[in-house]
């Protein structure tokens, strides 16, 4: 089974920072398998993949709309980044030429006449501005592309919101689930455990060496749990429904009032 719910740790009853004593009865329950095994947990985790299958149809195109324009947009985050390394490297191929141009200007100044000298300013300068509309551009991609990836992100957190609700509105709340499956388990724990004669009951995990496998209870606090589980549902069945009076008594209330 699909592990649809994060494991909660099952620590009322596996109390695994107490220290044993050569008095006391230990016996072993692995939280992790319990919890995921728990007849509620198995039928939340069915109720969930067909929630899933018919969500992927109702809300389909609204998601592949989504995940295109999330495509579209990596696409040109990607190309944002490879034109700004590209404008990076001709930075320091324009600084290079144009530190030896200023130079050449500075060592020739003082033969050129003064339209010369303004000339040749006027084309380093040119060449600068050139650069800086480059970065310009490329900045006002990078200010535009954050604009829609914010609109990205709201969009897919509302389209996220809007599977949450549909999930509770059919009844599927894992965390309330999983609440109730982890008190359950700890009652079955505590019941068995006394039943036995256990004065402690720890997860396997911390166990380097069992003598005796019978100390294992797992699997009957899961015979535990499940009996618990068809117990309430044969009570449930057999709740009596509350009979209605007769057509005649009714009248006769009815004109008594």
């Amino acid at each position: 089974m699909k592990n649809l719910f994060k494991i909660t740790t099952i620590a009322t009853i596996l109390a695994l920072s107490h220290t044993a004593n050569a008095n006391e009865k230990i016996g072993f329950a692995d939280p992790g398998y319990l919890l995921q095994n728990h007849p509620a947990m198995v039928e939340a985790s069915a109720k969930f993949e067909q929630f899933m299958k018919e969500t992927e149809k109702k809300f389909a195109d609204e998601g592949k709309k989504l995940e295109t324009e999330e495509k579209a947009l990596l696409a040109e985050r990607n190309k944002i980044e490879e034109d700004a390394k590209k404008l990076q490297k001709e930075q320091g191929t324009l600084e290079a030429s144009l530190k030896k141009k200023v130079a050449a200007l500075e060592k020739d100044a003082p033969r050129l006449r003064a339209k010369e000298i303004q000339a040749r300013q006027d084309a380093i300068n040119a060449e600068q501005k050139v650069f800086q509309n480059k970065v310009a551009a490329i900045q006002k991609r990078e200010g535009e592309f954050a604009k829609k990836a914010e609109a990205f992100q709201k969009k897919a957190a509302e389209f996220q919101e809007k599977v949450a609700k549909e999930q509770q509105v059919n009844g599927l709340d894992p965390n309330e689930v999983q609440k109730k499956a982890v008190d359950e388990i700890n009652t079955a724990i505590k019941k068995l455990a006394e039943t036995k004669g256990y004065t402690l009951v720890l997860s396997p995990t911390v166990a380097l060496y069992a003598k005796d496998e019978k100390a294992d209870i797992t699997e009957e606090v899961l015979s535990a749990l499940k009996a618990n589980v068809a117990t309430k549902a044969t009570e449930t069945k057999e709740e009596p429904k509350k009979e209605e009076a007769p057509v005649e008594e009714k009248k006769a209330e009815t004109q008594a009032k």
